[in-house]
């Protein structure tokens, strides 16, 4: 049950998305399976009644075992549906329109495309699946033509109607809703791995990729740069473990994020070092203020650690004034210098 509330709660990522649309085939294919076995109960044919009752029961576990087996999952449905065609094809013939079934696999297709794993195995298991659907349908087409089948429930020409209404509204909507969440699957997933690439994981605020990526807006203007290094963080990781240090950083994060306007972009440059830059529509004696207001902030700011110990960190801040274009680097190279001076001055300050 935890696992479908946080199912519903959270669909922020790519894996929590697709973890949504494999809950959302499971409850399709029951609701599927479930009318199928009460038509073969009407059409008393006991076989395929007994049959649908088995793949209702397979997509009911599926709710419990497909987020965490997903692959598993999605080929047993890729047979189930094939298996399902094939038998509805020998119970009905041509006419019960069950080969349209074939083309719902093409959905299978697109579910294992959104295999985040290995690209070439999710690509050529795409085209093994795809081979597969297509070969099907005409076997099922050649295998209907030569071999006469003993069809032996006739239907009505109302429940022709009706399985044949059916099939192909089940077939046509399976192959719409798996296109278009693929579709949207896929811009989120690439949404994701822009993410990734420009922002820093443990902080959640741009990381060295992600400020470098800036620098084109800087270009051939004038700009404020500062470069930020907590005091005596080594010690915090040596005494009360990474996992202590890594709770440090990621609240140094939240801090410079809170700080972050149309003038004002933050970003994590490398171990405990911070980068905040401002553009030319801010005055460089504002940012200087608003380095001060940082330095403020991230000094008052408690951290409890291990064994629930209070520890506060301070920080060191240089910054410079940019008047020429020069490259982020560069601007950072000197921005270090002021940088150097507050550590050998006393720490804790802002050197402009």
């Amino acid at each position: 049950m935890d696992l479908y509330k946080n199912l519903f709660k959270n669909r922020n990522t790519y894996n929590e998305r697709l973890n949504m649309t494999i809950f959302v085939v499971n409850i399709f294919l029951i609701l599927v399976h479930v009318f199928l076995s009460v038509f073969y109960f009407i059409a008393k044919h006991n076989f395929m009644f007994i049959a649908n009752l088995f793949s209702i029961g397979f997509y009911i576990s599926g709710l419990f075992f497909s987020i965490k087996h997903r692959d598993t999952f999605l080929r047993i449905s890729f047979v189930e549906i094939w298996v399902h065609t094939f038998l509805g094809i020998c119970s009905f013939g041509w006419d019960g329109y069950f080969q349209n079934w074939i083309f719902a696999l093409l959905a299978a297709v697109f579910l294992s495309a959104y295999n985040p794993g290995n690209k070439d195995q999710s690509y050529k298991q795409s085209v093994i699946f795809s081979f597969i659907v297509v070969l099907s349908y005409f076997l099922f087409a050649l295998f209907v033509n030569t071999v006469k089948l003993p069809i032996t429930v006739n239907l009505s020409d109302n429940m022709k109607d009706v399985i044949f209404a059916f099939n192909n509204f089940i077939t046509f909507a399976a192959i719409i809703f798996f296109a278009v969440t693929y579709t949207k699957n896929k811009e989120e997933k690439e949404i994701e791995l822009l993410k990734n690439a420009n922002y820093d994981e443990l902080t959640g605020i741009f990381n060295r990729h992600g400020i470098d990526s800036i620098e084109y807006a800087l270009k051939g203007k004038s700009y404020s740069i500062a470069i930020l290094d907590l005091d005596f963080f080594k010690p915090v990781n040596d005494k009360y473990g990474h996992k202590a240090g890594d709770k440090v950083l990621s609240g140094i994060g939240n801090i410079l994020n809170s700080f972050i306007s149309k003038n004002i972009t933050v970003g994590r440059w490398g171990g405990e070092e911070f980068i905040v830059i401002g553009n030319s529509d801010i005055k460089y004696e504002d940012f200087v203020n608003t380095l001060e207001n940082i330095r403020k902030k991230i000094e008052s700011t408690p951290y409890t650690i291990k064994d629930k110990k209070n520890i506060n960190i301070t920080v060191s801040i240089g910054s410079k004034y940019i008047k020429t274009s020069k490259s982020i680097e560069e601007s950072v190279a000197l921005a270090d210098k002021n940088l150097y001076k507050a550590k050998q001055t006393g720490r804790n300050k802002v050197v402009s």
